[in-house]
């Protein structure tokens, strides 16, 4: 609640003007750097309809046989394409505002545009909705997050392809307890190690790692250890103190240090085969306002909505690294 002023209504209290900034200036929300992330153009992926998403897939190979002469070759038939579907999901935030504020907040008495502010938090509202359950596992009418796709174990029914029976849809994982900053070999920190063998596991199913997801403290450790083995850069002319990127790629890929991002955990994303699908008519958009008169009441209704899903066409060129300590 704002805070309420204590002077006395006399003629000195109304004779003078309070300066106004007219400025909002956010004091509720966070970061989202990984919708963000995902929302760049190439990592989001518009539709301008359908029910569901078909992701076609490449699930086995043939059999090739060395012959000589007259042998008799196989005449087996493959069948190596299957399909996984994505439902979409919806989100919704409601902007509106009574006819008689918004008579009032117009002319010089306007410190600043309601209609609008209230438009830009209900957009800053789906976005926090959304980046917490890219991080999370699905429920209810929720879209899939990182926990479905790239499992803490490798298995889970993900697009209706349940990874238990066909193993090729399950992701990399390690489960091994590490902390980000200890030294079991000399110079060499154990949470880099330990990204290096999921980055190895991940990379040999082919595709590259381009981006990790972790905790803030996670990527404060991996921070850390590149400053306190010398590689942070130090311009000793200026003293300036420590230069450079403030959190540094790694092997190339960007490292995303997320509020929203499970405790322990580091994602390991291959942005060719997860992506957010938008559908182009929900795409962040505000809906038109509406009158609420026939409910008896003068004001002005609209939605932000979005429709979007998280999606994936090879998951096991993902992994999760799933009880690293940061410091």
């Amino acid at each position: 609640m704002a805070q309420t002023t204590s002077e006395v209504w006399d003629s000195r209290w109304t004779s003078t003007r309070r300066t106004v900034r007219p400025e909002v200036v956010d004091n509720f929300f966070d970061d989202y750097p990984v919708v963000d992330f995902f929302r760049r153009k190439g990592l989001q992926m518009t539709d301008t309809g359908g029910k569901e998403i078909q992701c076609n897939l490449e699930s086995s190979g043939g059999t090739a046989e060395a012959f000589d002469k007259y042998d008799v070759l196989s005449k087996t038939p493959v069948d190596p394409f299957e399909a996984a579907f994505f439902k979409r999901r919806y989100y919704a935030v409601p902007v509106i505002l009574s006819d008689t504020e918004d008579w009032e907040n117009q002319g010089e008495a306007k410190v600043f545009d309601l209609m609008e502010s209230l438009g830009n938090n209900a957009m800053k509202t789906i976005i926090a909705a959304i980046d917490a359950d890219i991080h999370s596992a699905q429920s209810g009418k929720n879209m899939l997050g990182l926990q479905d796709i790239i499992a803490d174990d490798g298995g889970g029914t993900v697009g209706g392809i349940n990874s238990a029976t066909s193993t090729f849809w399950a992701n990399q994982y390690d489960a091994n307890g590490v902390t980000f900053t200890t030294q079991t070999v000399t110079n060499i920190f154990n949470g880099i190690e330990k990204w290096n063998d999921l980055l190895d596991a991940c990379e040999s199913e082919g595709g590259k790692i381009k981006t990790l997801i972790t905790t803030r403290s996670i990527a404060r450790s991996y921070r850390i250890c590149l400053s306190s083995q010398g590689y942070g850069e130090v311009n000793l002319a200026s003293v300036k103190g420590l230069g450079g990127p403030r959190l540094p790629s790694f092997y190339g890929a960007n490292v995303i240090a997320s509020n929203n991002c499970p405790s322990l955990h580091t994602y390991f994303v291959n942005t060719d085969t997860v992506r957010l699908n938008v559908l182009k008519q929900a795409n962040f958009k505000k809906t038109p306002f509406t009158s609420l008169q026939s409910n008896g009441q003068l004001a002005q209704l609209a939605y932000v909505v979005a429709g979007v899903q998280l999606t994936t066409n090879n998951r096991r060129r993902n992994g999760v690294h799933t009880a690293m300590t940061g410091n």
